[in-house]
Parts: C-alpha cells; structure tokens; sequence
C-alpha cells in the first residue's frame, strides 16, 4: 500500500475502520460497537465527504451514508484487504453494519442528525469567531 500522502480519502477511512475494529476485536459484538461504528461512517462523512458536497445528493442521511458506504466498500481490492489488520473481521464487520442501519433506519436518522447539528454548530461557531483586524503600519515616503 502507498503511504506517500496519495491515499484516498476512502482508503484512509478504510484504514482508520481496521484500527477500530482491531481495538475492539475481542469486545463483544453488541448495539453499542455497532451504534459507534456507525457514528464512526457519520463522522467522517460529515467531516471529509459532506464538506464537498460528495455523497450527499439524497435528502436523506441514511441515503447518503450508504452511498459513502459503497464508495468506501469499492476501494476494498485485494491489496489492501491483505495488508489491513482484520481484513476477514473487517468484512464481516462491515456487512453486520449494513444489518444493523437497516434494521434500526430511525434511530440512524436520529444519529446523523443529532451529529450534523454539533458538526453545524461548530462549524457556525469558528465562522463567528472575533479576530481583531490588523494593524497597518503605513510606510514613510
């Protein structure tokens, strides 16, 4: 795998995904590893993909956090999948996520929304920060 800086953003969160997964290997697999895992697919894609305007042509966040999902899923070739961690946990972990949004659509709505408005509110807050205008010191002729 390259690791030169030309890694996709897809192929960073991939990789960022194995750590998550590799720390919590031996956890059981429950509501809650699934409910952060989510959360995890919802940071980055309001972080990295909702930003510019990737992924998010669905007016529902469900909508665009699967159609990130399949974005991701298609980075997954041979290659990285054998120099990843967990690369058959990773798999199945994966898969089990796709069970787990669709089984539980409302509270996956809930999720992101409640995620985008902290992620809005931050974002609105650093726009409104005070910075003092510059002084300029003007040059003598």
């Amino acid at each position: 795998m390259r690791n030169d800086g030309t890694l996709m953003q897809e192929e960073k969160f991939l990789l960022m995904i194995d750590k998550y997964i590799t720390q919590h290997r031996n956890t059981t697999r429950n509501d809650a590893f699934y409910r952060k895992f989510y959360m995890l697919f919802v940071g980055y894609h309001l972080k990295y993909f909702y930003a510019q305007g990737q992924y998010s042509s669905s007016c529902f966040h469900v909508d665009n956090i699967m159609q990130m999902f399949i974005g991701v899923v298609s980075y997954l070739n041979g290659s990285l999948l054998r120099q990843v961690t967990s690369g058959g946990t990773l798999l199945q972990s994966l898969n089990a996520l796709v069970n787990y949004i669709s089984q539980n659509t409302g509270e996956a709505e809930r999720v992101y929304a409640e995620l985008l408005a902290q992620y809005e509110k931050k974002r609105i807050a650093g726009s409104m920060a005070y910075t003092p205008p510059r002084t300029v010191s003007r040059r003598r002729l």
